[in-house]
């Protein structure tokens, strides 16, 4: 590891704030300045602290000094909440306060790993450098985040259309070929009897299956809550092929770009692992981090203990040892980041790719067979006798 900045080095001078109280819904309210509810806060999202933070950013760089310059930012900020947020957080610094310490008060609003970082750069006096390198993180998570997101809207919209196709065909049309073949006594062709009978059945039954799928959904709901039954399940999608890969990169990608962010921030390694650990919600990844966390605690480096670790891939445990023979962990976790959001995103074109013609083949086929079984029947009316 390079040495860092005496003022930066020290584990002790870069503290985790803890929150004055849980971070739940009853939090935001507890917090939320002026009264306002819970459903204010959580409309201010990530991107109107990132665009505040670049427009604060900019002044640093023009020398004005940071109040004036939180002065001029309150001016261009358009929603409400976040208005009457940044003005308590005006009042805190000119009372005195450090940045990080107004943040810090609406936790529903800032996240704790921006709070950390701005926090070490303050301590650090390099606060216009951390503030850099927090627009170019969430800039990069925000960009990944809407690539997963865009990539499922067809394939997503694709199924739903030709489920709801499938469904309406069975269910209203069929039927009424059922209705014309009993007016006329006459025996259905086999194709369209076996739909018009699960036409029927969902008829009758539909909303039972409905409810059904419901409280499973409900019951499934409540059992993941429960940390045993959470974890089961997140270490099935984990082995699960193909998927269970991806997923796994999904989650070391952000942990990696946190890490290594934090880091080159001036963020003691140990207490970027703790920041890291707490912001995960995955129990496997969150057990493998504690495993980590001790490794280092224990003298043993990071790249040996990752390598050990079946739980971490090995390009991770193998960029890790050049970065740490470097002295620079902190350039190598990011670089890991980048080439996992690539590796996803790729993986994810792949599937999206093979996923589209395999449903249009699948759908297709279905309501191909809907549709031959209703001609079918059309053309069985003509040898009817008269």
């Amino acid at each position: 590891m390079r040495p860092r900045p005496k003022s930066l080095a020290i584990d002790a001078s870069v503290r985790v704030p803890a929150p004055a109280v849980p971070r739940t819904t009853n939090t935001a309210t507890a917090t939320a300045p002026g009264g306002l509810g819970s459903r204010w806060s959580r409309s201010v999202g990530i991107k109107h602290v990132l665009a505040m933070t670049e427009q604060l950013l900019t002044l640093q760089e023009a020398g004005l000094p940071l109040d004036r310059a939180l002065h001029i930012c309150l001016g261009s900020i358009e929603h409400a909440y976040f208005r009457r947020v940044m003005q308590l957080v005006l009042v805190d610094v000119e009372k005195g306060n450090t940045l990080a310490d107004a943040f810090a008060k609406t936790p529903a609003v800032f996240p704790r790993l921006y709070i950390n970082m701005i926090r070490a750069g303050e301590e650090g006096g390099v606060l216009p450098i951390v503030m850099k390198r927090l627009i170019e993180f969430y800039t990069r998570s925000i960009e990944f985040r809407s690539f997963l997101v865009t990539s499922s809207i067809y394939p997503a919209l694709l199924f739903t259309f030709g489920v709801c196709a499938l469904l309406g065909l069975t269910v209203f049309v069929l039927p009424k070929f059922g209705q014309i073949f009993a007016d006329m006594n006459q025996a259905l062709p086999l194709p369209a009897a076996v739909l018009i009978g699960v036409g029927d059945f969902l008829k009758t039954y539909g909303a039972y299956i409905f409810a059904l799928f419901v409280l499973l959904g409900i019951g499934f709901s409540y059992a993941i809550k429960d940390s045993y039954w959470r974890e089961k399940w997140q270490r099935f999608l984990l082995r699960m092929p193909l998927l269970g890969s991806l997923l796994l990169k999904i989650k070391l990608a952000n942990v990696c770009r946190t890490w290594g962010t934090l880091m080159a921030s001036g963020v003691p390694i140990l207490t970027g692992m703790r920041i890291v650990r707490e912001l995960s919600d995955n129990i496997p990844l969150m057990q493998a981090l504690d495993r980590l966390v001790v490794a280092v605690q224990e003298g043993r480096g990071v790249s040996g203990p990752v390598l050990a670790d079946p739980f971490f891939p090995r390009l991770l445990g193998q960029l890790a040892t050049v970065g740490e023979e470097s002295g620079s962990l902190d350039k190598m976790l990011i670089k890991v980041a980048d080439q996992y959001e690539k590796d996803i995103q790729k993986a994810t074109r792949n599937l999206v790719a093979l996923f589209e013609p395999a449903m249009i083949l699948v759908m297709g086929g279905l309501i191909g067979a809907v549709v031959v079984s209703m001609l079918t029947a059309i053309f069985s009316i003509n040898d009817m006798p008269l």
